[in-house]
C-alpha cells in the first residue's frame, strides 16, 4: 500500500475533507495511532483526543521511522525526517474515520469477502453472538466472534478480549486472519464507545441488530439521548454506507428505543423524512406486530421452548438451554439474523438447541454436592439487566432467591440505587458487596446502593436466620469472596443463588491494582472446602 492509494480511498468518502503535501509515491508498511508502536516504514495517525492530543507525538513517531503522518491538526507544519527530507502529511477533518478507512485498506478490505453481522444494544449482545455462531455451526460453517468475552477466529484461536469492539486496525487485522482461515462469517458486538470513536467506520456490514437500550455508560455519554444517538450510528452511518448488495436492519420491536429507530427507518423508507436508507428492515418481538415473533413460550427450569413465527407464514419450534424471558429476545434476534442471511430453518432449530450455555451469562455452576442450591453467575451490571435475570430466576426457584452483587467504581453512579431497589424487591435475601471499586471507596459505593432499598430490612450476617418467608432482607459484606461464601453457606437445595456483575471476568480492580478474582472459582472452592 502506498500513500497515493490511501489518498484515493479517503477522497472517495463524502464525510471527509482531505488535503495533502509531500511525495505520494511512498510505500507504507504499517499504520498505528500509537507513536510507541511506529517502526520504520509506518504511517502515524494523530488526532486531538479528549484526553490526549497525539499530534504532540508526531516528532517522536518520525524519529521512530514514520514515513508519513495523518493528522486532524489543520495548522500542522510540515516536518522533516532525520535525513532532512520532508515527511508526507495527510490532513483531514476526522482522523478517526480516516484511520478506520486506512486500516481497512491496509488489510485489503477483508469485510468485503465475508458476511458480517454487528450487534448493538445495552443487554444481550454477547448471548446473541454465541447463538448465531451455534446456528452457523449447525449450518456447516465455522465463524468468528468479536465481543466482550473473547475474540474467536473460528475454533482454532480464542483470545480474551481487551475491548468489546477493538481498535479499527486490530478489527480489520482479525477479519483478515479469519479470511486466511477460510472463515466466511463473523458476528461482532459493537459498543456505543466504538461507534462514537469510529472504530467500525466503513465496515461493510450485512446485518445490524439493535437489541435494546437501558441505562448504562452514562459516565461516558452525557445522557440517554446521546447514548441512543451513538447506537443509531450503526444503522444510518455504518449499515447505510455498507457496500453489500443486500443488507438488513434487525430491530427489537418491543423496546421503546427500538420502536423509535423503527419509526425513523420507516419514515425514511416512505420518503417522509430524509433520504431513504439502502437496507431492508426486519423486526422481532413477542407480539404479532413484528415480522418475526414468538407465539407460545414455555419457561422451564431446563430452559425455554418457543414457537416462532417467521415471514411467509412459516413456523419453527426451538428448545434452548438458556433460561429467562430476556433470552427469548436474544433467541429472536439470532433467528432474525439467520433468516436475513438465508440460513434454512432446520439449522436454526438445531443451532439454538446445541448451545448449552454462554460463559458468565446465567451460567449454572455445577458442584459435587447434592444439598447445594442452584448457583448462577451473570454479567448483569446494569439495573435493567439485574432486574431481568432476578425475575427469570425467581420464576424457577422453589425456595429462596439470594442475590449477591456490587457496583463498579468510576462508573455511572445513577444506576447504583436502582440496582439496590431491584435486588431487594425481587430477591428474598440481598448481599451487597464490592465489584471493581477502582479509585472509589467501596463502602461509599455500597451506601449509594442502599439508598434505593425500600422493601427490605437490614440485618447483620449473624441475624440471617431471622429472615422469614415474605420478608425481604439485606446485609452487607464488603469483601466479595466472603459475600459469596456467606450466600452459599446459608442456602439449601431448594434455593437459588445469583452472583451478579462480573460474569466471565477473572479480575478485581482496586485503585490502580488488578488482581485475579473469579466468582466461579470462589463457588467451586467453597464446595471443595466443605466436602
Amino acid at each position: 500500500m502506498n500513500i497515493k492509494e490511501i489518498l484515493d480511498e479517503l477522497k472517495n468518502d463524502k464525510d471527509l475533507t482531505v488535503t495533502f503535501s509531500g511525495n505520494s509515491d511512498i510505500e507504507v508498511k504499517g499504520i498505528s495511532n500509537d507513536s510507541r508502536k511506529i517502526n520504520r516504514g509506518c504511517l502515524f495517525a494523530a488526532r486531538k483526543g479528549s484526553c490526549v492530543n497525539s499530534n504532540e507525538f508526531i516528532q517522536g513517531a518520525i524519529y521512530n521511522g514514520a514515513v508519513g503522518v495523518l493528522t486532524d491538526d489543520i495548522g500542522f507544519d510540515l516536518k522533516l525526517n532525520a535525513a532532512g527530507a520532508a515527511i508526507p502529511v495527510i490532513k483531514t477533518n476526522n482522523a478517526l474515520k480516516a484511520y478506520a478507512l486506512i486500516s481497512r485498506l491496509f488489510f485489503k478490505n477483508p469485510g468485503n469477502e465475508m458476511t458480517l453481522i454487528g450487534i448493538t444494544g445495552t443487554n444481550g449482545k454477547t448471548t446473541t453472538t454465541f447463538l448465531i455462531k451455534s446456528i452457523l455451526k449447525a449450518y456447516g460453517f465455522d465463524s468468528g466472534i468479536i465481543g466482550t468475552i473473547n475474540y474467536e477466529i473460528g475454533e482454532k484461536s480464542v483470545v480474551p478480549s481487551s475491548n468489546t469492539t477493538p481498535d479499527a486496525y486490530e478489527l480489520n487485522k482479525m477479519l483478515r486472519e479469519m479470511r486466511n482461515e477460510d472463515i466466511k462469517f463473523c458476528t461482532m458486538e459493537i459498543s456505543s464507545h466504538s461507534l462514537v470513536q469510529d472504530r467500525v467506520y466503513g465496515l461493510p456490514l450485512d446485518v445490524a441488530i439493535f437489541s435494546n437500550l437501558t441505562r448504562d455508560h452514562l459516565d461516558y455519554h452525557e445522557n440517554m439521548e446521546e447514548y441512543f444517538r451513538a447506537k443509531r450510528k450503526l444503522f444510518f452511518e455504518i449499515l447505510d454506507k455498507s457496500t453489500k448488495p443486500r443488507k438488513f436492519a434487525v430491530i427489537n420491536n418491543d423496546d421503546d428505543y427500538g420502536k423509535r429507530l423503527i419509526d425513523e427507518i420507516k419514515a425514511r423508507l416512505n420518503g417522509s423524512r430524509g433520504n431513504a436508507p439502502s437496507f431492508n428492515l426486519l423486526t422481532y418481538g413477542l407480539g404479532k406486530g413484528s415480522d418475526i415473533f414468538a407465539g407460545d413460550v414455555e419457561y422451564l427450569k431446563e430452559g425455554l421452548r418457543i414457537n416462532i413465527n417467521l415471514p411467509g407464514k412459516k413456523k419453527i419450534e426451538v428448545f434452548s438451554n438458556l433460561i429467562g424471558g430476556y433470552n427469548v429476545y436474544n433467541i429472536l434476534a439470532a433467528v432474525s439474523a439467520a433468516i436475513a442471511i438465508g440460513v434454512p430453518e432446520k439449522f436454526i432449530e438445531s443451532g439454538i438447541s446445541n448451545l448449552k450455555e454462554v460463559s458468565g451469562r446465567v451460567e449454572r455452576i455445577n458442584v459435587k454436592n447434592k444439598k447445594a442450591p442452584l448457583v448462577c453467575i451473570d454479567y448483569a451490571h446494569t439495573d435493567d439487566a439485574l432486574e431481568r435475570v432476578l425475575k427469570a430466576l425467581k420464576e424457577i426457584t422453589r425456595g429462596r432467591l439470594i442475590s449477591v452483587f456490587g457496583c463498579g467504581g468510576d462508573r455511572d453512579k445513577g444506576k447504583r440505587p436502582l440496582m439496590g431497589k431491584h435486588s431487594s424487591d425481587i430477591a428474598d435475601i440481598t448481599i451487597i458487596t464490592s465489584d471493581n471499586p477502582r479509585n472509589e471507596n467501596p463502602s461509599l459505593i455500597i451506601k449509594e446502593i442502599e439508598k434505593g432499598i425500600e422493601n427490605a430490612d437490614f440485618v447483620g450476617p449473624g441475624m440471617i436466620q431471622e429472615a422469614v418467608p415474605g420478608r425481604h432482607v439485606y446485609f452487607i459484606i464488603e469483601e466479595r469472596a466472603k459475600a459469596i461464601s456467606m450466600a452459599l453457606s446459608i442456602s439449601g437445595d431448594s434455593d437459588t443463588v445469583l452472583i451478579a456483575g462480573k460474569g466471565h471476568e477473572d479480575y478485581m480492580i482496586i485503585k490502580n491494582k488488578i488482581s485475579h478474582f473469579s466468582d466461579k472459582e470462589e463457588v467451586l472452592k467453597f464446595y471443595e472446602d466443605s466436602i
